[in-house]
């Protein structure tokens, strides 16, 4: 490992005479050459990686990119598939690949597909490679690594995306649903974290259009990527647009939150400029979820809901031995979990925090708000939206991929526009647009030396 290797460097020390011994001139020569190993055969390549809900249109935009622009692509479901076969795994199963997927992040690290893609791209022709299926946070933190990488989520909302995939389930949408809650986030670290995969994203396209054609299809999808690819490789830049600005402004607030489920900032602009910005906090001086309680306050409810309830259980209903409850709701005889019998409830009433989409409200006047954008890192609950429609907002901007149907329904019934986020992400804000600013910079300064040139 670079980093085992690195750190035996730091610990020796130089000879007497001052100079360097031999077996730190060794380590220090097996650290570059595996460092350019590593990070050198991907120098000066253009890495991009897609994630997204299954059914957005990721692999539609791959075949774009391979076609269109030169892109050579690597997809991490390939290594689940190979070991499907050699273990004789039905692998046409979506739930026995992301089980199988589950299992090797487990066993071998977050990061082992995303190191075997990465070994398996060094030997591409060509300087443009695409990492297809990235839905593990350790995946993604291994692809970051490298300078030049970038991530893109493809987003399409779950009635347009079961509409593509019903055929594929036959029809059945309670097994469209089951895999789609799973693929979002599974609460394991070696499983299923699309949400916070399209969360971290550089980019983000929305690919929610049923096209007529594929061809159609293509391209939209070729004409969208030029103007980021531009940006990427420097070869048209251009100014930020007030979607991205306002959302980089948003997702930085967010960075304050310490909310222990979701950390949601907000901006809300009024004539292009901000009026308002928050995030989600518990408010005065008392003491955060976690220092109080140890978790999430909702948390905190539902498990002593449930306690309550299965106190009332004389015998479990899967092994029918007397209750013993091991922790939670798990039987201590049969090992099985009985949350299955238990009403599940999000308990949002419950929540501590002011959310940031209530708290810039709040904080601003009603005649200031009537008529303006509100722009948050996730679409509002329930609650949010009753008040956002009555404090005059009328439209809101977001990033989120399971947004809530209710809320959705009550604010459009109610006239307040919804439109999800595309463009560049606060990650890659910076990065991208900073050279743009540079070029203006120059082309102040000439002017102004022109101009005192002519005064002369």
């Amino acid at each position: 490992m670079l980093s085992n290797t690195w750190q035996g460097i730091r610990s020796r020390k130089r000879n007497k005479s001052g100079g360097l011994d031999e077996e730190y001139k060794s380590l220090l020569e097996s650290f570059l050459k595996g460092f350019f190993v590593t990070f050198g055969d991907m120098e000066n390549k253009v890495l991009i990686g897609l994630t997204g809900s299954f059914g957005s249109g990721c692999s539609t935009l791959r075949k774009v990119l391979e076609e269109y622009y030169d892109f050579v692509s690597y997809k991490l479901s390939e290594e689940v598939r190979e070991e499907a076969k050699k273990e004789n795994i039905d692998e046409s199963n979506r739930e026995n690949l992301q089980n199988l997927g589950n299992s090797l992040r487990k066993e071998k690290g977050t990061n082992y597909l995303a190191l075997r893609a990465l070994e398996k791209a060094k030997q591409a022709n060509g300087n443009r490679i695409i990492f297809h299926g990235i839905r593990n946070f350790g995946e993604l933190k291994e692809f970051r690594k490298h300078a030049d990488f970038y991530l893109i989520a493809v987003d399409c909302s779950k009635y347009n995306r079961w509409e593509r995939l019903k055929g594929i389930y036959k029809g059945d949408f309670r097994l469209f649903e089951r895999d789609d809650k799973r693929d979002k986030n599974e609460g394991l670290d070696y499983g299923q974290q699309v949400l916070r995969c399209v969360e971290d994203a550089d980019i983000v396209f929305i690919n929610d259009e049923n096209y007529t054609t594929q061809i159609k299809i293509q391209n939209t999808l070729r004409d969208l990527f030029r103007i980021h690819l531009d940006l990427i490789t420097g070869d048209k830049l251009r100014n930020p647009t007030q979607e991205e600005t306002m959302m980089t402004a948003a997702a930085t607030l967010a960075l304050n939150s310490h909310c222990i489920k979701r950390r949601v900032g907000a901006v809300l602009c009024r004539f292009g400029y901000i009026i308002s910005a928050a995030y989600n906090e518990v408010p005065g001086d008392q003491k955060k979820c976690l220092d109080e309680y140890g978790m999430c306050y909702r948390d905190h409810v539902r498990s002593e809901f449930n306690k309550g309830l299965l106190s009332n259980f004389t015998f479990c209903p899967i092994c029918s031995k007397k209750l013993n409850i091991a922790s939670g709701t798990i039987c201590k005889n049969c090992g099985k979990d009985l949350s299955y019998f238990i009403p599940q409830f999000k308990a949002l009433d419950k929540c501590r925090s002011l959310h940031a989409e209530e708290t810039v409200i709040l904080k601003v006047a009603g005649d200031q708000i009537n008529g303006s954008i509100l722009y948050s890192t996730t679409f509002p609950c329930l609650q949010c939206a009753k008040r956002i429609l009555h404090s005059g907002i009328k439209q809101i901007v977001y990033i989120d991929p399971y947004p809530e149907e209710e809320s959705i329904e009550m604010l459009e019934s109610g006239g307040v526009k919804t439109e999800k986020f595309q463009g560049v992400k606060a990650q890659a804000y910076y990065k991208l647009f900073y050279p743009f600013r540079e070029i203006l910079e120059k082309e102040i300064r000439d002017r102004l030396s022109s101009a005192q040139k002519e005064r002369r």
